[in-house]
């Protein structure tokens, strides 16, 4: 593996979902989860952030969220974040959501005494990390109150096995990352497009409306670290063989040299994403933000 592409989400379901069958017999359904999350802001002050996301859960775990998952059940979502597109009206639209690969229930059988929403033992996860190459060059701007804000775009890869065809496959996702502050600067003075990044934060999906009246949506990843990777360590490549191989434990010394991974592919240009029809029961305009 030479990507990343991993989200998880601690959060509450605002509807019960509803199970549909493919024509194949493939159990499929999607989940809306609201995450409310406890932050500080750059003065210290604490704020309360939700988000909204749709995470599509296939087979048996689509049926076990159908038989025990109702309005307000608390779940734990591991997965990978997809962006899908279609046409309607000969417009292309997009919607990103949450692919699962995981799936833990988190009601208690037993009745709890409520925690007050103000103590730090109540709150949500949306924990994102991606590692791949960057696409889009990071450009600074300025809010209108004088903060730093770079936009940015990363792609992560993923290979798998098809398992009707047997054939090798692989598709690209590109993720909008946005960065704020001292870190955005840093972003825009040192990284360049087609280095290779890792970047830690929450997915936030936010909506505005076109002069024509329309409503968008535009997920992006909201980073609070962000790590140039693929650079040697400065301190072990200026040091002499003698001084690492005595740093290092005995079986590493007596190992051969491990061959370096080959290097992947960087995109060059954010290529238009593959036309997928698109039938969920929930639909964008559906999500309450």
């Amino acid at each position: 593996m030479y990507a990343l592409n991993r989200i998880e989400i601690i959060g509450h379901l605002t509807e019960k979902p509803e199970v549909r069958q493919l024509p194949n017999g493939t159990s499929v359904t999607d989940l809306n989860i609201k995450c409310v999350e406890k932050a500080k802001k750059e003065d210290g002050s604490p704020v309360v952030l939700s988000s909204y996301h749709t995470v599509t859960l296939w087979r048996r775990m689509a049926e076990i969220a159908g038989d025990y998952c109702v309005a307000g059940s608390q779940v734990f979502i591991s997965g990978r974040v997809k962006t899908e597109s279609w046409e309607t009206d000969g417009q292309k639209r997009y919607k990103t959501k949450v692919i699962a690969e995981d799936l833990i229930l988190l009601d208690s059988r037993k009745e709890m005494a409520p925690i007050e929403e103000s103590s730090p033992l109540v709150g949500g996860v949306n924990n994102a990390e991606i590692i791949g190459n960057i696409t889009r060059e990071p450009e600074l701007k300025q809010t209108t109150s004088g903060q730093n804000v770079v936009n940015f775009s990363v792609a992560t890869n993923r290979k798998w096995m098809d398992k009707a065809s047997g054939e090798s496959k692989e598709e690209t996702e590109f993720h909008p990352v946005v960065v704020w502050g001292d870190l955005a600067r840093e972003v825009a003075e040192k990284l360049k497009t087609g280095q290779k990044v890792y970047v830690k934060g929450r997915m936030q999906t936010r909506s505005w409306e076109t002069p024509d009246g329309e409503k968008r949506y535009a997920t992006e990843l909201i980073a609070d670290q962000v790590i140039s990777l693929g650079a040697k360590s400065a301190e072990l490549a200026s040091g002499s063989s003698a001084s690492v191989a005595a740093a290092a434990p005995p079986a590493a010394t007596a190992a051969a040299e491990p061959k370096p991974a080959a290097k992947p592919a960087v995109a060059d240009a954010e290529p238009e994403l593959p036309t997928i029809k698109y039938e969920s029961d929930i639909k964008p305009e559906d999500l309450p933000f």
